[in-house]
């Protein structure tokens, strides 16, 4: 098993802006990169965070990823916003269409967005807490492309499916959002590189090997010299597999994006997002009845009694909020193979990670 470190978060949003900037994007984009990276790490999902520079600053490399490449616009009409991800950096260009869509939505209510072939857009929750800043609802799937399946359907030994994930925001007056964030499999894959970068396994029934045979490997959904590749498998058997498939066709399918079966399989990861956004004031315009409805729903849930008495009954984002101050006071954990990665990147364009 691998050690780690603890690192600041300003430092490493610092680092995370010089290594952008450096390799030749803006400096308004490495910010909301870093912002956006730093703060999953400090949601405890460190298989979104600044882990992930090491495989961009690979596709940037490789030609697949490219400064230049920016958003467009292909339809805004009515409550429609259909854009062109364009395989840009994923997190300026998600956050620019979900804002695109937000000013849609609080003229009119409701917004229906589609973001076409991205470049990996990192933390779908993220863009909830975004859209429940802005005091609307949100409901985001999205598929994953440009590289090979690695969730296989229920019952298969093979994969067919990204691990597709769906996000879900809910804004309550005067406190904190409810924000529903999963992958449709059982594990994220980034948390399986987390895993392998450690030096750990993996819990039993959340992977199977090129055989389709069950393991606690992590390496198996990773390719290996020889050997074929193994699969991630659904959350929740065939409910995770259909929300897969749906998150599949819904976000991509139905537009001609990249899916992935059809596109070459690269340095990257490519993203396509499906999202509605609602105004809550349309549907109750009094926000102290919204509050209170929501508010009384949720004490009733966190009420109930723990099956661990150290446990207590959370609600969506509850823990990710609770990681947040933890880790903003002590530091975010990297390992070292992880942090060796990025020191690796960083070197590659001129910028001393260890520095910051």
């Amino acid at each position: 098993m691998t050690s780690y470190r603890l690192h600041r978060p300003d430092a490493l949003r610092a680092l995370t802006r010089a290594m952008i900037i450096a390799a030749g994007w803006s400096e308004d984009e490495a910010t909301e990169t870093a912002e956006h990276l730093v703060l999953a790490n400090l949601s405890g999902h460190d298989s979104h965070g600044v882990g992930m520079l090491p495989l961009y600053f690979n596709s940037l490399a490789d030609g697949n990823l490219k400064p230049q490449s920016k958003l467009s616009i292909r339809t805004e009409a009515g409550p429609f916003l259909i854009a062109d991800g364009n395989v840009a950096l994923g997190q300026p260009t998600a956050r620019n269409a979900v804002d695109r869509a937000i000013a849609i939505a609080q003229v009119g209510g409701v917004a229906v967005l589609n973001l076409l072939d991205s470049h990996h857009i990192g933390r779908i929750g993220h863009y909830s807490e975004v859209a429940a800043a802005a005091g609307l609802i949100s409901v985001f799937w999205v598929n994953v492309a440009g590289r090979p399946p690695i969730v296989a359907p229920f019952g298969a030994k093979q994969a067919r499916f990204g691990t597709n994930p769906i996000a879900i925001g809910l804004p309550v007056p005067g406190g904190e959002p409810l924000i529903l964030d999963f992958a449709t499999s059982r594990m994220a894959h980034g948390k399986a590189r987390v895993a392998l970068n450690k030096g750990v396994t993996v819990p039993e029934g959340y992977i199977i090997d090129g055989e389709g045979r069950p393991t606690v490997e992590p390496r198996h959904v990773f390719p290996q010299e020889g050997l074929p590749l193994g699969a991630l498998l659904p959350f929740g058997d065939h409910k995770g597999a259909g929300l897969s498939l749906i998150a599949e066709l819904l976000s991509a399918g139905l537009m001609g994006a990249a899916r992935i079966d059809e596109k070459p399989h690269k340095t990257w990861i490519i993203n396509s997002l499906f999202g509605v956004l609602i105004d809550p004031a349309r549907l109750e315009p009094d926000a102290g009845l919204r509050q209170q409805r929501i508010e009384s729903y949720l004490t009733f849930v966190r009420a109930a009694a723990p099956q661990d008495s150290s446990q207590p009954v959370l609600a969506p984002g509850d823990k990710e909020r609770r990681t947040r101050i933890e880790r903003e006071r002590d530091g975010i954990p990297l390992d070292d193979e992880t942090w060796s990665q990025i020191v690796a990147a960083a070197k590659a364009h001129g910028v001393d990670a260890e520095s910051f």
